[in-house]
């Protein structure tokens, strides 16, 4: 007999299952398929075909998996978008990934099937076990993929990596077996549980009661077995249970239970078992259920005004800040902040300080449909410091800080790093304050233990120090737990509320906030605070940090040692953020995108700040296209000469050319211009150019690099994205129908005419050398200073001063002045002379000039002269630039005339290296192909005394990357930053 349902109590659920299904997620039913059930077949065949080819032997398909994994990776989340996407009721505007052809096949199967056709060659216990055991940390494919040829885990397995598997021993084993109990998100579960129990309930044409036990609470996790009872009797409900598991596919039958009911599998790992229990008194309605577990079912109205953090696609969110905004707006918001990730998060695209400019410039150019925060979200060091400068961090509107790796199992040091943290005065919000996690993408049963941590201490310092403390809406954190947000709340600290949103789908998480909220009623919530006042909040709170007393001493950032390496920690220079600007002004110019082979070349012309495209074939079509149009510059992405400088392949000169490695220099790979898939695209290249250079009155011919030039200029490659690509063009000042190109190549074309443009302006530089042919990128100034500074550059031979300066040259646009040119022309000078006013009597040819002449030269002019005439030389040629500028380098102190520059600042920078470091250098060969001169130059016989009166130290003994980040933290640390 099939009980009916009893009036709803108070408090009972005002939703009936049917208005259920439009009441939660938005434009979509409560009962659809969610999207992180579509995308979990696509992880899981990505990571089956690695392992499948490591127990091979055979190599790795990483173009697939990297597909199939940004695929599921963007289009992960806990509603409804894909289901609605594939059947027509979602655009492709409502997505911020369209997948391609391939990826939408593989959607479609899983939505009728729930798998593709490919894992069916997976579908054994071996490859299951591989599944099961990814969840635990740090066992990585390489050593699963071992497992596939055993029947059972050998010591010599765990051997292999004490460390990590002892400690994970039982679980391993448990995992290996069969046995897996999770843990697993609420959100995982409760959806999909619910689908399955409402579609049983339809076929049963009838009203079901249900009791749930194992889930209590959508804010806790799932860490034993769920069972499900049904107020009918089993042979009433058995036949609906079958045709459920035909149309509900993501379900399979996992066992039967004593003739009364049945344990189901969800296709994630989890599973219930669903049983007949027709004397059962406390039941529930779907509905009831899912609202009691279920945020996302929430029918209440949320009273909060913005979202605190979330990301975007300046580093690894999936949409625009315009996009972003719009979606802020119609989930009923009036705010937001972009915190995207900083500089240490490398594999989530984290922003440099010179990133977190440029994304600031575009912020103003951007058109939202809301106020916008600029914030950043900073990594917390192991040792408490931030990775990023505190001038920058006072300049953003709103500063998160998290920890994202490298706990201790020791609770003093972890307190110690996040009291640090705290007590520099310079975050606003403690984000995600555990780490705790409980599933990542494609591992839903990953786990992450929550850090050990005294948070009665912290609770108190953030109380101090007016640091809000979040609470992180992703189901995969729920962090702070609730627990742990009463206590923060007794203790007097302000709560904040994010979605840590990296999509517009993800915004849905804001509900488990709210759904805290109601439980907890803190006074002080960010979220509920008006625009202006949330900014009252943020420049109250900064004041009062500034008179707070520290407990902890200054402590130095060993990965950096950016406060140590500076003499005097005053900022001496003052600047802002360059306001937006538009691509030059100038001449026409035509960019290629230059193909090998038989596909089509992308070409781009310019006019204005218009842009028209097409694409050609053959080299006769591109020459009648440069003839008909008459442009000044042609802008050709493909090297245009060879290493070595010869008119053929030297195979002694190797495959890669100065421009090559001096681009690697400033963090910007290149592909060698001779390795094998680039040797037929640099031949065609050379001949194209000597093809145009030889028109009559035929155009200047350039080398590009657009995928440098995008990130020189902060607008994404295409491969994060086109329509980003095109909003950053468009960001630049273009127009035209150019831009509205489907083609790739088109697009890349579009990016060498800038470059061209730049060059017209005489705002680039050249990376390697002229018989090579040089490859020119564009340089941009982020910063207005309020007094032009010259950064003057010192140290020994090898130390690593050129590359400082061309960091500087190009990313923060200061003019490159070279001690080495200027010496070179004072020699030229001096050898016209008269003989009695010469200062050098060797022999010299101006016309031919070599490193010796130089170096007996500049030795003269040191010993002998004591750097008057360089000094002279230098200080005439400073004056000629009216714009910031570095020196590279310095012999001596007095070799600038400070005294001469009344509204300049000098600084003196010395980049220090260790002698084994700078033999390891000198050995090597140099850009020419000789060898160094390794006994000592002139240069460092001077090096030690300018060291103890530099402005700053900059040490550079590691990597490029670590000696950028330097560099950055060096003039951020000397720069007061104004709004």
């Amino acid at each position: 007999m099939i009980r009916s349902y009893p009036k709803r109590p108070k408090g009972a659920s005002v939703f009936s299952d049917s208005e259920l299904m439009s009441a939660s997620v938005p434009n979509g039913d409560y009962f659809r398929i969610r999207d992180f059930e579509y995308v979990q077949p696509l992880y899981d065949l990505a990571f089956l075909l690695e392992v499948d080819a490591l127990a091979k032997g055979t190599e790795i398909p990483k173009y697939r998996t990297f597909s199939l994994w940004r695929a599921s990776y963007s289009l992960d989340g806990y509603g409804t978008t894909i289901d609605r996407w594939l059947d027509g009721t979602a655009r492709d505007e409502d997505l911020d990934y369209v997948p391609s052809s391939r990826i939408r096949q593989y959607l479609t199967n899983v939505g009728r099937s729930g798998t593709i056709p490919e894992l069916r060659f997976y579908r054994s216990e071996r490859f299951d076990r591989c599944l099961r055991l990814r969840s635990v940390r740090g066992l990585g494919p390489s050593k699963i993929a071992l497992t596939l040829s055993s029947r059972s885990l050998s010591e010599e397995w765990f051997r292999q990596d004490p460390t990590n598997l002892a400690s994970n021993r039982d679980r391993i084993t448990e995992l290996y077996k069969g046995s897996n109990v999770g843990p697993w998100q609420t959100a995982h579960i409760v959806p999909p549980m619910l689908r399955f129990l409402h579609t049983t309930q339809e076929f049963h044409e009838g009203n079901l009661g249900w009791d749930l036990s194992g889930i209590t609470d959508p804010f806790e996790p799932v860490t034993g077995p769920v069972s499900v009872a049904v107020n009918t009797a089993w042979d009433s409900v058995a036949a609906a249970i079958s045709k459920a598991l035909k149309r509900e596919r993501h379900f399979r039958r996992d066992s039967q239970q004593n003739g009364n009911g049945i344990r189901i599998k969800h296709q994630m790992g989890w599973s219930f078992s669903l049983k007949s229990s027709p004397g059962l008194i406390a039941y529930k309605p779907i509905s009831e259920l899912a609202e009691s577990l279920d945020p996302l079912a929430s029918g209440f109205r949320s009273d909060l005004e913005s979202d605190l953090h979330l990301h975007t696609a300046w580093s690894d969110g999936s949409a625009s800040v315009n996009t972003m905004a719009g979606a802020i707006v119609a989930s009923g918001l009036k705010h937001f902040a972009v915190t995207d990730h900083s500089r240490t998060a490398k594999l989530q695209g984290g922003l440099t300080p010179l990133l977190w400019l440029r994304q600031a410039n575009a912020l103003t150019l951007a058109t939202p449909v809301c106020p916008v925060l600029h914030g950043i979200e900073v990594d917390i060091l192991k040792d408490g410091t931030l990775d990023l400068p505190n001038s920058l961090l006072a300049a953003a509107d709103l500063v998160v800080a998290s920890v994202h790796s490298n706990w201790t199992d020791d609770v003093r040091a972890n307190t110690d790093r996040l009291v640090r943290a705290i007590e520099s005065g310079c975050i606003d919000i403690l984000a995600h304050p555990t780490s705790a996690i409980i599933g990542k993408p494609g591992v839903p049963d990953y786990l992450r233990a929550p850090a050990h941590v005294n948070w009665s201490e912290v609770f108190e310092k953030c109380a101090s120090w007016r640091v809000a403390l979040e609470l992180n809406c992703f189901p995969s954190r729920l962090d702070l737990p609730l627990r742990l947000l009463r206590q923060a709340i007794d203790a007097g600290c302000a709560i904040s509320i994010g979605s840590d949103a990296h999509a517009r789908s993800h915004l849905l998480n804001l509900r488990f906030g709210a759904t805290a909220l109601q439980r907890l009623e803190p006074p002080v919530v960010l979220n509920r605070l008006h625009y202006d006042q949330l900014k009252q909040w943020i420049a109250e709170s900064r004041s009062l940090r500034r008179s707070v007393t520290k407990s902890t001493s200054i402590f130095v950032q060993k990965e950096l040692q950016f406060e140590t390496d500076l003499h005097s920690h005053k900022r001496i220079l003052t600047a802002r953020i360059q306001p937006p600007q538009n691509i030059p002004a100038g001449s026409r110019v035509i960019g290629i995108d230059l193909t090998a082979g038989d596909k089509a070349t992308g070409v781009a012309i310019l006019n204005g700040c218009s842009v028209e495209t097409c694409s050609l074939f053959c080299d006769e079509e591109i020459l009648a296209y440069v003839r008909k149009h008459k442009p000044k510059i042609v802008s050709i992405d493909s090297p245009l000469g060879l290493p070595g400088g010869g008119d053929s392949i030297d195979p002694k000169a190797g495959i890669m050319r100065v421009a090559e490695h001096d681009l690697a220099s400033v963090g910007i790979p290149a592909y060698p211009s001779l390795i094998d898939s680039m040797e037929n695209l640099t031949l065609r290249g050379i001949r194209l150019r000597r093809a145009i250079e030889s028109f009559p009155r035929g155009p200047r011919v350039i080398e590009s690099y657009p995928g440098a030039a995008q990130d020189i200029l902060c607008i994404p490659r295409k491969q994060k994205s086109l329509d980003l690509l095109r909003e950053g063009l468009r960001r630049l000042g273009l127009n035209g129908s150019g831009l509205e190109t489907r083609s790739h190549d088109e697009m890349d074309a579009i990016t060498s005419a800038i470059v061209g443009r730049y060059f017209d302006a005489g705002l680039f530089e050249a990376m390697g050398i002229p018989s090579e042919a040089q490859l020119i990128v564009p340089k941009v100034r982020p910063l207005i200073f309020a007094t032009n500074p010259v950064i003057c550059l010192a140290g020994k031979t090898g130390a690593g001063k050129s590359v400082i300066a061309r960091y500087l040259s190009v990313f923060y646009g200061l003019e490159w002045i070279r001690t080495r040119d200027v010496i070179r022309d004072l020699l030229i000078e001096d050898s016209v002379a008269a003989p009695g006013k010469r200062l050098f009597q060797g022999p010299v040819d101006p016309q031919n000039i070599s490193e010796t002449d130089l170096r007996d030269f500049g030795a003269v002019v040191l010993d002998v002269h004591k750097q008057i005439p360089l000094r002279k030389k230098l200080t005439r040629t400073i004056r000629l630039f009216d714009v910031p500028i570095v020196v590279d380098s310095i012999r001596d102190l007095v070799d600038v005339d400070s005294s001469a520059f009344a509204m300049r600042r000098v600084v003196t920078w010395f980049v220090e290296c260790s002698d084994a470091v700078l033999q390891h250098r000198l050995a090597t060969k140099t850009k020419l192909g000789d060898k160094r001169v390794k006994s000592g130059s002139p240069v460092d016989h001077t090096a030690s005394a300018i060291r103890y009166e530099a402005d700053s130290i900059i040490r550079n003994n590691e990597s490029l990357e670590e000696l950028r980040w330097r560099v950055d933290d060096t003039l951020f640390g000397m720069l007061n930053l104004c709004g």
